[in-house]
């Protein structure tokens, strides 16, 4: 069969910002067919009450009939009013260009939650903390915010008894800071370090578990709570909990389960927690069957009732452990301390396994680098302890692993083991936001290939539920910069409409009134206002993401009005166009150096400021907001002229900054005008010798960019014709540079371009330098898109001598797309799959007229001539030394090469 049921269904509903009630959900789907050029002009979509009725195609709530559109994504549901807790049924089928008709998809389906505030009938609950159960921590971050103060891991309980079988039943959970919820003696669910973290003066976020096959007659509820981020250095108070379970049985009866002041509460095994410090877990402590039915809780306390935030459902893909990491070797650096090299740094854990006496006291301590003695090197934790202790029970074999804590670490020091440890006595646990990965790239070159391995290992160990600069230190914050530098890559390897969709909302609901914003959000370091503007354009850089490669028209829509506050905040900061009071950062970490040193911070503050003007204008136009599209295009231009005036000189943009002899060309003074077009076109020749300058004859084809430039260098130069020096610089395994760092034995990207083992700033887990990895697939593999939702693609590869093969996969809204080039001495081969729906620009290295391009067993290219034009495929031309074609869906295979 030609036309095929769509696949890959999904359902997308996205809160209202203080969760009052939620916009309908957004149905998508993906289509496939045989034929090439094939798109979807039609679709029907059904949603029902009930499974029966979706086998018999009947949509009882809403029945789309035939829609004439060629949308497959982000359908807003119209049909009757959704109810709270609720399953409902769906399904699609889609004609073609002729008007076929596919059949049904398989049945999906999605639950709501509470779609109004008054179905809240739980109380926020706690334990009556005193001074004596307070726990400090000697974690000190920044000027003036004093001793983490946290309170001692909280346990909460309640026992309740079922008379019917259960139809339905599920819980609504949010425990902060974080959370373990269990039912009868077992954990639910896979969750960790959950709810997602937000600014919880304004919001938190609940989830919602199926407790249907785990319930019994007779049942106990057990919940764990720690501290997370909700602590008072950053202002908020204590740990609590609400809970709701709504439970339907087979009569159609329907029953409550609340928290509220019976709730007994007390400590437990679990003592000290924190995200910084780490764990204490006394196992001595430990009540058998605590969480358990029939569990002799007179001992316990009753719950107090206190307030909460207000309340929405967390829509963003959850923190799990996503991977178990085996160690590579055990050594003994000195009598009675182990250390556990597992090969790779990362984010999260450690599993303990074992046997011993009563009040053995076990430390884990984590870190990313050792000494040259073989010893821990602690230098990059700063004041992180990172340490888990835990102390035996002393019966048979124990197991233990933290809750309420993650560290950034390759090594872990073990120390008061009863014995010598085995390579398995403890079991590495990699944690992170459950990301699908959605991109794949490989490459002839193994360098590059594994410079792409730490830029993944280091994205994923910093998605935690907002994008943080690193796991191992006393900060793990979301820094707008680091946020919107590595978005592009991020966007790439991995679904993150979700991600960045929760943390627009986060930035969002951290806008003052002035219309400024913090460099961090959520705002902990409430200090920080206003931002840099280099770090706060993520606002309107990441709501641009959302829509050119996911086609969100609804985030333009949703915060167009405070991203439009927030650039006439920078207006009204502006001195003739020329923002001089913002900056803080600027062109922050390049080589020696945190502060720029050349590149003055007036110059990145201005240039995104035309940036993000520039967007707002083409984001207004987009909505259909004409007049703002207008008055942004000209303060735009005027910007843009502004910018000229006070920065270009003498074929360069502010040359000067350290001292006036200093006449060495600065790299991202000229690489940014360079991307976004500012540079009159009789300039450009100019600026761009004086930036090939810098790069080849005075760094030796190094860079000598902070993370500013650095994001725009390598695209600069590929669009200019220069790819074979951006190659060249990134392939060095010379200081500065990723090849270095793969060298000295990296395994995630750095914060700094210097290999720096002792104290001070020198993560060695950052991705604000990862923006790397989007020029693999863009220029190694060739694939780029070129207009919004992946509409139209271009695929260009840049050829350069060491280059034999590369090959990349996108997974877009409309379907995988995937590339893989070959060459040798007298052939190229490129081989393309485009999704249907989309139109490709494959281009393709021209080395002389005596060559042939063949299409399968079609020629298409002889002798310096198109020989025929077919339907399927068009010859759009000559693309400096590329022959370019136009194609459409369908999978195609291309042979450039030497007639004989």
């Amino acid at each position: 069969m030609k036309i095929q049921p769509p696949t890959d269904l999904r359902v997308e509903n996205l809160a209202h910002p203080l969760g009052l009630d939620l916009l309908p959900p957004r149905f998508s789907w993906i289509v496939h067919h045989q034929d090439r050029g094939e798109k979807q002009s039609a679709y029907q979509i059904i949603v029902c009450s009930e499974l029966e009725l979706a086998k018999k195609e009947w949509g009882d709530f809403w029945d789309s009939d035939q829609v004439m559109s060629e949308k497959t994504w982000q359908i807003f549901y119209s049909g009757e009013s959704l109810e709270s807790g609720k399953r409902y049924y769906w399904r699609v089928r889609w004609w073609d260009r002729q008007g076929e008709m596919s059949p049904w998809s398989e049945i999906s389906f999605f639950e709501t939650g509470f779609l109004h505030d008054k179905e809240w009938n739980a109380k926020w609950i706690t334990k009556k903390v005193h001074k004596a159960f307070l726990s400090k921590g000697n974690v000190v971050l920044g000027e003036n915010q004093g001793e983490y103060i946290q309170t001692l891991a909280i346990y909460l309980r309640k026992e309740f008894a079922l008379r019917q079988k259960i139809l339905k039943a599920t819980a609504y959970v949010c425990g902060l800071g974080y959370y373990e919820l269990r039912l009868n003696g077992v954990k639910i669910g896979g969750r960790v370090l959950d709810p997602a973290q937000t600014d919880y003066h304004k919001i938190a976020l609940y989830s919602a578990y199926d407790l249907s096959e785990h319930l019994r007659s007779k049942n106990a509820l057990g919940i764990i709570l720690g501290n997370g981020r909700y602590i008072k250095n950053f202002g908020y108070d204590y740990p609590k909990l609400i809970l709701q379970i709504e439970i339907e049985d087979k009569s159609g009866d329907r029953e409550k389960i609340c928290s509220d002041e019976t709730w007994k509460v007390s400590f437990g095994p679990l003592a000290e927690n924190g995200i910084y410090s780490g764990e204490k877990y006394d196992a001595r402590c430990e009540e058998e069957g605590w969480d358990s039915p029939d569990f002799d809780d007179t001992r316990w306390e009753n719950a107090v009732a206190v307030q909460g935030p207000r309340l929405a459902p967390q829509l963003v893909q959850p923190i799990r452990v996503v991977q178990n990491l085996q160690s590579k070797k055990v050594t003994n650096p000195s009598p009675g301390v182990y250390l556990f090299d597992f090969g790779q740094n990362f984010s999260g854990w450690v599993r303990l396994q074992v046997q011993g006496p009563s009040g053995t006291e076990i430390r884990l301590r984590h870190a990313e680098l050792v000494n040259e003695d073989g010893t821990l090197n602690t230098a990059p934790n700063q004041n992180a302890e990172a340490t888990d202790t835990y102390i035996l029970k002393g019966k048979g074999v124990e197991v233990y692993e933290p809750r309420f804590t993650y560290h950034g670490f390759r090594y872990v020091e073990v120390t008061g083991f009863p014995g010598e440890p085995a390579l398995d006595t403890i079991e590495a646990r990699f944690v992170h936001t459950d990301v699908a990965k959605t991109g794949d790239f490989s490459c002839s070159n193994d360098l590059i290939n594994r410079i792409h391995h730490n830029v993944l290992w280091g994205q994923l160990s910093n998605l935690m539920s907002i994008p943080t600069d690193c796991p191992q230190r006393d900060e793990r914050h979301g820094w707008l910069g680091d946020a919107h530098l590595s978005a592009e890559e991020a966007i790439l390897n991995f679904d993150m409409a979700a991600f960045y969709t929760k943390y627009l909302e986060d930035i969002a609901l951290a806008q003052k009134e002035d219309g400024s914003l913090p460099d961090t959000v959520p705002p902990y370091l409430r200090h920080l206002y206003p931002a840099d503007p280099a770090w706060a354009t993520a606002f309107i850089t990441l709501a641009w993401y959302l829509y050119f490669y996911y086609e969100d028209t609804r985030i333009l829509e949703k915060y167009f009005t405070p991203m439009r506050k927030y650039v006439e905040f920078l207006t009204k900061n502006a001195e003739e166009h020329i923002q001089k009071k913002l900056g803080k950062y600027g062109d922050w970490c390049p080589p020696g150096s945190i502060v720029p040193k050349k590149t003055p911070l007036e110059l990145t503050s201005t240039w995104y400021y035309y940036h993000d003007v520039l967007l707002l204008s083409k984001i207004a136009k987009i909505i259909n907001r004409e007049d703002d599209a207008r008055t942004y295009a000209k303060r735009g231009q005027e910007i843009k002229d502004a910018f000229n005036r006070h920065f270009m000189r003498e074929g360069q943009y502010a040359a000067v900054r350290v001292s006036p002899v200093d006449k060495n060309p600065n790299q991202t003074s000229n690489i940014l005008p360079l991307w976004l077009h500012l540079v009159p076109e009789e300039k450009k020749e100019k600026i761009m010798e004086s930036l090939l300058h810098s790069i080849v004859r005075d760094q030796d084809y190094h860079l000598n960019t902070g993370i500013i430039g650095t994001r725009y260098l390598l695209d600069v130069l590929t669009e200019n014709g220069y790819g074979n020096v951006a190659y060249k610089l990134v392939t060095q395994k010379s200081y500065p540079g990723w090849g270095y760092m793969v060298e000295e034995g990296a395994t995630t990207l750095w914060e700094r371009w210097e290999n720096i083992t002792g104290g001070g700033m020198n993560s060695h887990n950052h991705i604000m330098l990862g923006s790397v990895d989007a020029w693999f697939y863009k220029a190694i593999a060739g694939l780029s898109c070129l207009e919004s939702g992946w509409r139209k693609i271009q695929i260009k590869p840049i050829i350069v001598d060491d280059l034999r093969f590369a090959a990349a996969t996108v997974n877009t809204i409309r379907g995988e797309i995937r590339v893989d080039w070959k060459r040798e001495h007298n052939f190229f081969e490129l081989t393309a799959s485009i999704p249907l729906g989309a139109e490709a620009e494959i281009s393709l290295p021209y080395w002389e007229e005596r060559t042939r391009v063949i299409e399968k067993d079609r020629v298409l290219w002889e002798k310096g001539q198109s020989l025929e034009t077919f339907p399927d495929i068009l010859f759009s031309g000559f693309n400096g030394k590329y022959l370019v074609f136009k194609t459409w869906s369908g999978s195609y295979r291309f042979r450039f090469e030497r007639i004989p």
